[in-house]
């Protein structure tokens, strides 16, 4: 403060009132020049200006060579400095997750934005040995002779692992399957574990698996880097993907990722208090949304929808689903529209309206071809398998149905001379025959179907003459 200027008072002359303070500011300071290049960043450039400030300092001095103590203690400083500039490199790049290359860091980045990478690339699996060995290791078994390579849920396996345990090798049936709801919740009761299945034992969320299964991705994505950058990419896109059931396009886009749901149609209605949504959806095998899972599908398709179930649950963070209480589609379709809709807002879930149609087709055959091969395939072309024209899903609601397209889609099988439609009508003898205008109008949540199921003859139904081809 020695420094500061003293103001003084100057008063004006003639009046003794009337004065000004005056400062008299010191000179400023001369400019510290500064010839330091701050964009070097590597050895060669660190190396150059040294040498050069070397020579600047001593022009007396006209020779250098390498082994100066002054260019080895030169060489010695850029060496160090380079590396320090790596490293300053290195810690900007890992800050953001366009430009970070540690997975550690890609995995921090995308915790930081919300994106769960562990739970949407590490699925549980009987089949992943490393962790069951996990497992039993959290509940003090003998790991060191756990063997590896097993490959569960093969029955052969699940009994060996039995044996291994100290259990009979039909403690879980004569050929146990994990396949089976009740199996694998009895096999993670014997390894000490109250969770109902692999799922819900294994969550990501509980600190006795979070460091195993973050460690394993880890170790993952060294192995596999394009594993890596497809979560990198993944990341941002979840940010802006909306999981909320605000607008009717929402509840619509929603319910379409549910491996339930085939269509859905969303529309909104006043009941005299609020506003009410009503989600009208087609399911898988056309099934009614009170019906029960398991009795709705064979036993492949049971155990596809199954698994992918399952996955949907584990990858939306839903609790997992009790399949032996034999669930209805929809108490599934129920616990994911809680999950994501709005608080307050009053959700009816509700079956399409089937329309049975009643199709009369002539079919003449080329003389080559065999009228039971044709037949199949034209019940493969009309029915509601996943290249059928009645396939669920398929057919918008409200959709119009042609005759031109159910012509068209058996005139392109191999063996079809000619098709001639006699009977093209809704079934009930209250519609009329459409084969004239060739068109049967649907509106609303209407859909059209014909199972052609002899028990339900009201889902609609056909009726095939062959002319022509050869018998048998």
């Amino acid at each position: 403060m020695a420094a500061t200027p003293k103001p003084e008072l100057v008063f004006t002359q003639g009046c003794g009132d009337c004065a000004e303070r005056r400062v008299t500011l010191p000179r400023p300071l001369p400019t510290v020049g500064d010839d330091f290049d701050w964009l070097l960043r590597d050895y060669d450039g660190f190396r150059l200006f040294m040498l050069e400030e070397l020579a600047g300092r001593f022009p007396e001095r006209r020779r250098w060579t390498p082994a100066d103590i002054e260019v080895i203690l030169v060489e010695a400083l850029a060496v160090i400095l380079d590396q320090f500039s790596d490293q300053l490199d290195r810690a900007h790049s890992e800050a953001f997750l366009e430009t970070a290359r540690r997975p550690e860091s890609v995995l921090r980045l995308l915790r930081y934005i919300g994106f769960d990478a562990v739970r949407l690339t590490l699925e549980p699996s009987w089949s992943d040995s490393i962790l069951l060995r996990h497992l039993f290791e959290l509940r003090g078994w003998p790991v060191e002779t756990f063997p590896t390579g097993w490959r569960l849920p093969g029955s052969s396996e699940v009994q060996r692992l039995l044996v291994w345990m100290g259990e009979p090798p039909d403690a879980l049936g004569p050929e146990p399957d994990l396949a089976v709801p009740e199996t694998e919740q009895a096999l993670l009761h014997l390894i000490g574990y109250q969770g109902d299945s692999l799922r819900d034992v294994v969550d990501p969320q509980r600190a006795e698996h979070r460091a195993f299964l973050t460690e394993r991705l880890l170790k993952l994505w060294r192995e596999q880097p394009r594993l890596m950058d497809e979560a990198r990419a993944a990341g941002p896109r979840a940010v802006h993907t909306n999981r909320r059931m605000v607008s009717l396009a929402d509840y619509r886009d929603e319910f379409q990722r549910h491996p339930l749901v085939m269509r859905v149609q969303a529309s909104q209605r006043w009941t005299g208090s609020w506003q009410t949504l009503e989600a009208v959806v087609v399911l898988v095998a056309n099934a009614r949304l009170d019906d029960v899972v398991r009795d709705s599908l064979s036993d492949k398709a049971w155990q596809t929808i199954r698994r992918e179930t399952d996955r949907f649950h584990w990858q939306n963070r839903m609790s997992p689903v009790d399949w032996t209480a034999n669930p209805s589609f929809r108490s599934l379709l129920r616990a994911f529209l809680e999950a994501y809709r709005m608080i307050g807002q009053e959700v009816w879930l509700m079956d399409a309206e089937p329309v049975g149609l009643s199709i009369g087709l002539s079919v003449r055959l080329s003389p080559n071809y065999y009228q039971s091969e044709l037949r199949q395939s034209i019940a493969q072309v009309l029915g509601t398998g996943p290249e059928g024209y009645f396939a669920p899903g398929r057919l918008a609601f409200g959709e119009d149905i042609y005759a031109s397209d159910l012509v068209a889609a058996v005139m392109q099988l191999d063996g079809v001379e000619s098709v001639c439609l006699n009977r093209f009508k809704r079934v009930g003898a209250r519609y009329a025959d459409q084969s004239g205008s060739g068109r049967i109008a649907l509106n609303g949540i209407e859909i059209a179907r014909c199972d052609n199921l002899a028990d339900q003859p009201e889902l609609g139904y056909w009726r095939l003459q062959l002319h022509g081809g050869q018998p048998g």
